[in-house]
């Protein structure tokens, strides 16, 4: 019972993960739906006062402005305007002349608190409400003023533009217009009232939206990390699958490119350390099948002790070579090996190289052609490329036909050398050509000990010429051979 206790807080989860992708999207979403929501109820009543008088007064600007820049004496056509105005957009127009006595007056709305009376000529004008006229002027020192007016308790209650007209006989006069503001508290109270209902609503709203789109998005990025955690514990046969998104198809698609290609190159890496293993094998039962021999038969005979010991020196050398490309590949792919370049007598190297192979067409029966073109030099590291030139023309060795026929070529063409080097085999797939110059290449064909080299050569030469900068490749056709070639550009000489 305990043992079923512990593993099930072992793989107990927290119900919410503060850190996680869906909870983060979550509180994202109903960040931005409460900032949204502060907006609009600051909009509504920290600010819906302040823009409600600017709107009278800009109203109230407007009216008096039109009345003001179409005056040109006090007449019927005056009146009439004055009358239109007044009664279209609610407000009270009056016309006072310089002794602040009412001329005219037409009232829009049904008010009399601040003590305009009604139109009639020869009326006075309150002196405290001619004064803040006054007043207004002298503070702007401008003919016309537009302000607002408060009432008894501090709250505003007009908004009043005042300016000053002259008539065809030069006679001042002052137009006042004001529009009544009616106060906005109770209308406030019924839209705060509805406000908190549509807040309520929004709120839920937002609150199963957000659920449902965290859920939405964070959904396959879970499924594409548990996929990830089963391909790290070595399922390599784990399919990603994106949903939704198209970012995510993209993701899936890329981790299911990389699995694929660890699968393959799982399979090389398997591939290769069978091959490799084999290849070990053969010298280490030949080492021990004629060390045994020296031991129990031939000890005593000079003769045949050196011949025994001759074949064990020979696989030891063998086994000492394969180690040797092993290492020299892990230099030249983590970029250790050492490439400093200097002028190489390409032609010259390439003949040094088949002094190499001169022992396999004496006893071997193996028939060398060579077309090779004299002081070509290049740019390089020459013991790395001696390398590359050697493992090419022993993959060549390897692989030739049964006439043990190859043809290696080196010629100008333009300010590039190029080298070829071309056996009579059964040539290579053409969707297998792009493999071969991988490390852990997988042949369909059944693995045989090289007869020299060690089968692990091309990528060598692969790396070799990425380093150096050269052009590289394989022209081959199933049933009649393949040719190896890479180009140099010339160094020092003029082969235009």
């Amino acid at each position: 019972m305990r043992a079923k206790i512990r593993r099930a807080l072992d793989n107990h989860t927290p119900a919410i993960d503060f850190r996680g992708l869906k909870f983060q999207n979550w509180l994202s979403l109903m960040a931005v739906s409460v900032l949204i929501l502060t907006v609009l109820w600051a909009l509504q009543f920290m600010l819906l006062r302040g823009f409600f008088l600017r709107m009278k007064l800009s109203e109230t600007r407007s009216v008096g402005n039109n009345i003001t820049d179409n005056f040109s004496d006090v007449d019927l056509d005056f009146y009439l305007e004055m009358n239109g105005q007044a009664f279209r957009n609610n407000l009270r127009i009056i016309l006072i002349d310089e002794f602040g006595r009412v001329v005219v007056g037409f009232d829009g709305f049904s008010a009399d608190e601040t003590g305009v009376p009604q139109p009639g000529l020869g009326t006075m004008i309150p002196g405290a409400a001619l004064r803040q006229v006054l007043q207004q002027f002298e503070q702007t020192n401008s003919d016309r003023v537009c302000f607002l007016n408060t009432g008894g308790r501090g709250e505003v209650s007009q908004a009043i533009y005042v300016s000053k007209i002259h008539d065809a006989g030069g006679r001042m006069y002052y137009l006042y217009v004001s529009s009544a503001i009616p106060t906005i508290d109770s209308t406030l109270s019924v839209l705060k009232t509805q406000f908190f209902i549509i807040t309520a609503i929004l709120f839920l709203i937002s609150l199963i939206s957000a659920q449902w789109i965290s859920q939405k998005m964070s959904k396959p990025i879970i499924r594409l990390t548990e996929s990830a955690e089963r391909l790290a514990k070595g399922e390599l046969d784990t399919d990603f699958y994106g949903e939704g998104f198209t970012e995510i198809h993209q993701l899936a698609s890329a981790l299911n490119y990389a699995t694929g290609e660890l699968r393959s190159l799982d399979n090389y890496r398997r591939e290769f350390i069978a091959n490799v293993s084999h290849d070990l094998k053969t010298p280490l039962t030949i080492i021990k099948f004629y060390g045994e021999l020296i031991k129990e038969v031939s000890g005593d005979d000079p003769q045949k002790r050196s011949e025994h010991c001759d074949t064990i020196i020979k696989e030891v050398d063998w086994l000492t070579g394969m180690v040797g490309e092993i290492l020299e590949l892990s230099k030249l792919e983590s970029g250790n090996a050492d490439i400093s370049k200097t002028h190489i007598d390409l032609s010259a190297c390439l003949g040094d190289t088949l002094d190499s192979f001169r022992v396999l067409a004496e006893k071997e029966g193996y028939l060398f052609e060579t077309d090779i073109e004299e002081n070509l030099t290049v740019s390089g590291n020459e013991p790395t490329l001696r390398r590359a030139v050697y493992n090419l023309i022993s993959n060549a060795v390897n692989y030739t036909g049964d006439d043990k026929r190859i043809i290696i070529t080196l010629k100008s063409a333009g300010n590039r050398a190029r080298f070829e080097v071309t056996d009579t085999g059964d040539g290579i797939p053409a969707d297998q050509q792009a493999a071969i110059w991988d490390r852990y290449y997988k042949s369909d064909k059944p693995h045989k000990r090289a007869v020299v080299g060690t089968g692990i050569g091309l990528s060598i030469v692969k790396s070799v010429f990425v380093q150096h900068g050269a052009d590289y490749g394989v022209i081959s056709e199933e049933g009649a051979g393949s040719t190896f070639w890479f180009e140099m550009k010339i160094e020092g000489q003029n082969h235009a």
